[in-house]
C-alpha cells in the first residue's frame, strides 16, 4: 500500500457487502477480486485488506475493514485494527463508505453508526458516504424507488451526511458492462472525488483520546455506582440487623413488663391486706381515744367553769376599784384644765396689748420714713429739674452767643448758620429700622412709643426686653442726611444690613463699642442674632454711604437695642464707652421713672441737648 495515497475506508456490519463493493470498485467480479467474499455470517475479513484504485486519474488506497460487531472478535479489537490501518495512511482518509443492507434501518445499524462516530469523532460524519447493498433490481435501477423505501431513521441519517448516498450494483441483475451497473458505481466514485478535505490521523488520535477519557469516566462512574450499591447493601443489612435486634429487645421488654405486672399485683394484694389490718387497728385506737377525750373534756369543762366564775368575781372587784380611781383622776384633771385656761387667757391678753403697742410704733416709724423719703425725692427732683433748666438756658444762651460771635467774626450767611444748627443735631437710626416688641411683633422705629418694651439683648438664648423711656427726637430733614449702611452675611447665609448715622455706636464681638463709620469690611466683627436666638460674631461685608431724611433717637433703660438683628448702643456721637454713657443718662432714667416723658418732637430733648452742648464744648473744645 502506498501510504502517500488517500484512503477509501469500507466499514459496516459483518455480511453487509463491504468486500463485494470493494471488488466492484476495483472493476473486478464481486467474488473474484482482492477482497474475499463469503456467504457466511461470520466475518471473513479479520484484518484490514488493501488495494489500489484510480478515480479520474487520482490514485487511492481502498481499505476493507473487519465487520463491526463480529461474532468472533470484540468491537474494540476491530476498531483498533481500523485505527492501525488509518494511521499507516499519511495522506489521510478521503471517504468512509458505510455499507449496510437496503432494509429497515435497525437499532443494530444505528449502534454501528454511533460506534463509528464515537471512534472516529463527529468530524468523520463529513466524510461518510452511505452505500445500500443487497438492493432489489428495481431499487438498483431507479434511485427514487430506493428513496421511497426509506423509513424515518434512514432519512434522518442521509440528511446528517448531506445526502451522500449510493447503491451497490448487483452483478446478477446488472453485469459490469450494463449501464445501470456503471451508473451506480459512477455515482459512488463521484461522491468520493467530490469529497473536500481528508480525515487525518491527528483527528483520529484526538477522537481516540476523547474516547479513552469517556471510557475512563464511564469506568469511574460504574465503579462509583457499584460502590454506592455495595454501601446501600451494607446499609440495608445493617438496618435489617438493627430491626431484628430491636425486635428481640422489644420481646424481652414485653416479657419483663409482664413479669413486673405480676409482681405488682402480688404487692398490691399484700399492701391491701396490710392496709385493711392497719385500718382496723386505727379504728380501735380511735374509738378508745374518743372515749378518753370525752372524759377529759368533761373534767376540763368543769374546771374551766369554776375558773371563769372565780375570774368574773375578781374582774368585778377590779372594775369597781378602777372606776373609783378614774373618777378621782377626772376631778383632778378638770381642776388643772380650768387653771391652765385661766392662765392662758391672762397671757393672751398681755400679748395682745404688746402687739397693739408695737403695731402703733411701727406705723408711726413707717409714716415718718415715707414722709422723709417723699420730701427727699421731691427736693431731689426739683433740684434736678432746676439744674436741667438752668443748664438748658445757659446752653441756649451760650449757643446763641457763639452764633452771634461767629456771625460777626466770619460774616456767615443765614444759610450757613442754619446748616451749622442742623449739624449740631444728634441723629441715630433711620425710621425704617425694625425692632421686636415684647409681644413678638416686629415694628419700624417710626412706630415706637414711650413705654414700649423692645428687645435690647439676648443672654443664654433668652431675649431681654427693656422699656423705651425717652424719645430724644424724630422727624424728617428738608435735605438729605448722610447715613452709613453696614452690610453683613448671617451664619445661615442670609444677607442683612443696618443704617445709622456715622457716629452711632455699635458693639464689637468683645462687647466694646465703636462708631459705625469705623467698621472695617472683612475685618470688623459685629454681634448679630441668628435663628437659634444667639448673638454670634459676624464679619462686616461692606460699608455704603446713603442719603435719607428720616431719623429717630431713643433710649431704653438697658441702654442697648437689637435693631435689624444687630446689637447696637442707644448712644450716638459720644465717648465710646457704654458704661460711661449709662452713668451720664442715669438722672433722666430716674426722672422718667417718676415723671414719664411725652417728648416726641424734631428738636432734641432738653436733657440730650444739654449733654450734647457739654460734650462738644468741654470735651472737644469747640462747637461743631
Amino acid at each position: 500500500m502506498d501510504v502517500g495515497n488517500p484512503v477509501i475506508l469500507l466499514v459496516g456490519k459483518t455480511g453487509a457487502g463491504k468486500s463485494t463493493l470493494g471488488n466492484l470498485l476495483l472493476t473486478q467480479p464481486h467474488d473474484e477480486g482482492p477482497f474475499y467474499v463469503s456467504a457466511d455470517m461470520e466475518s471473513v475479513t479479520q484484518v484490514c485488506g488493501t488495494a489500489a484504485m484510480s478515480i479520474d486519474g487520482v490514485k487511492y488506497n481502498i481499505v476493507d475493514t473487519p465487520g463491526i460487531f463480529d461474532t468472533q472478535k470484540v468491537t474494540d479489537d476491530v476498531l483498533k485494527e481500523i485505527a492501525n490501518a488509518v494511521k499507516k495512511c499519511a495522506y489521510g482518509v478521503k471517504a468512509i463508505l458505510f455499507v449496510f443492507e437496503a432494509r429497515r434501518f435497525t437499532d443494530e445499524q444505528k449502534n454501528v453508526l454511533e460506534g463509528i462516530r464515537r471512534f472516529l469523532g463527529e468530524e468523520a460524519i463529513n466524510y461518510i458516504i452511505a452505500v445500500f447493498s443487497h438492493a432489489t433490481k428495481t431499487q438498483i435501477r431507479d434511485r427514487n424507488v430506493m428513496r421511497q423505501a426509506w423509513n424515518s431513521p434512514v432519512r434522518s441519517f442521509i440528511q446528517d451526511i448531506d445526502n451522500r448516498w449510493g447503491i451497490a450494483p448487483n452483478s446478477d441483475y446488472f453485469p459490469p458492462d450494463d449501464p445501470v451497473h456503471k451508473a451506480r458505481l459512477g455515482e459512488i466514485m463521484a461522491f468520493i472525488s467530490g469529497m473536500r478535505g481528508v480525515y487525518t490521523t491527528d483527528q483520529l488520535e484526538k477522537s481516540r483520546k476523547e474516547q479513552e477519557e469517556i471510557r475512563r469516566q464511564g469506568e469511574e462512574e460504574e465503579k462509583k455506582i457499584k460502590q454506592e450499591y455495595e454501601e446501600k447493601l451494607k446499609e440495608t443489612a445493617k438496618k435489617e440487623s438493627e430491626k431484628a435486634y430491636n425486635q428481640k429487645i422489644e420481646d424481652l421488654r414485653k416479657e419483663f413488663r409482664a413479669k413486673q405486672e405480676e409482681e405488682e399485683k402480688l404487692r398490691r394484694k399484700e399492701k391491701e391486706d396490710a392496709d385493711e389490718q392497719f385500718r382496723k387497728s386505727i379504728e380501735s385506737i380511735q374509738t378508745e381515744n374518743r372515749m378518753q377525750r370525752e372524759q377529759d373534756e368533761d373534767l376540763r369543762r368543769k374546771e374551766r367553769e369554776a375558773a371563769e366564775e372565780r375570774h368574773m368575781k375578781s374582774l368585778e372587784m377590779m372594775r369597781q376599784d378602777h372606776k373609783e380611781q378614774q373618777e378621782r383622776a377626772e376631778t383632778m384633771l378638770n381642776q388643772r384644765i380650768q387653771e391652765e385656761e385661766r392662765r392662758r387667757e391672762r397671757d393672751e391678753e398681755a400679748r395682745r396689748e404688746e402687739r397693739k403697742q408695737a403695731e402703733e410704733d411701727y406705723r408711726s416709724r413707717i409714716e415718718e420714713v415715707e414722709k422723709n423719703l417723699k420730701n427727699r425725692e421731691n427736693n431731689e427732683t426739683t433740684r434736678l429739674m432746676k439744674e436741667l433748666q438752668d443748664r438748658e438756658k445757659k446752653a441756649n444762651l451760650d449757643f446763641a452767643k457763639q452764633i452771634e460771635d461767629l456771625k460777626k467774626k466770619n460774616a456767615l450767611s443765614q444759610q450757613e448758620i442754619e446748616e451749622l444748627k442742623k449739624k449740631k443735631r444728634t441723629d441715630c437710626f433711620s425710621l425704617d429700622t425694625k425692632v421686636q416688641l415684647e409681644s413678638g411683633k416686629f415694628v419700624e422705629m417710626a412706630e415706637l412709643q414711650v413705654g414700649d418694651r423692645i428687645c435690647s439683648n439676648v443672654r443664654n438664648g433668652e431675649s431681654e426686653f427693656s422699656e423705651v423711656y425717652l424719645i430724644s427726637h424724630l422727624g424728617h430733614y428738608d435735605q438729605f442726611l448722610t447715613m452709613i449702611k453696614i452690610e453683613f452675611t448671617s451664619s445661615d447665609g442670609r444677607k442683612g444690613q443696618i443704617r445709622t448715622t456715622s457716629t452711632h455706636c455699635i458693639f464689637r464681638e468683645d462687647l466694646s463699642v465703636l462708631y459705625a463709620q469705623d467698621a472695617i469690611p472683612g475685618e470688623t466683627k459685629i454681634l448679630v442674632l441668628n435663628e437659634t436666638n444667639e448673638l454670634i460674631p459676624v464679619v462686616v461685608d461692606n460699608l455704603i454711604i446713603e442719603k435719607d431724611t428720616g431719623y429717630i433717637s431713643f433710649f431704653t433703660r438697658a441702654g442697648t437695642v437689637i435693631a435689624n438683628n444687630v446689637l447696637c448702643s442707644c448712644y450716638d456721637d459720644c465717648p465710646q464707652s457704654q458704661a460711661l454713657m449709662d452713668l451720664v443718662f442715669a438722672p433722666i432714667r430716674l426722672w422718667t421713672k417718676v415723671f414719664p416723658s411725652n417728648h416726641r418732637q424734631e428738636e432734641l430733648h432738653p436733657y440730650a441737648k444739654t449733654l450734647e452742648y457739654i460734650y462738644f464744648n468741654w470735651f472737644n473744645g469747640k462747637l461743631l
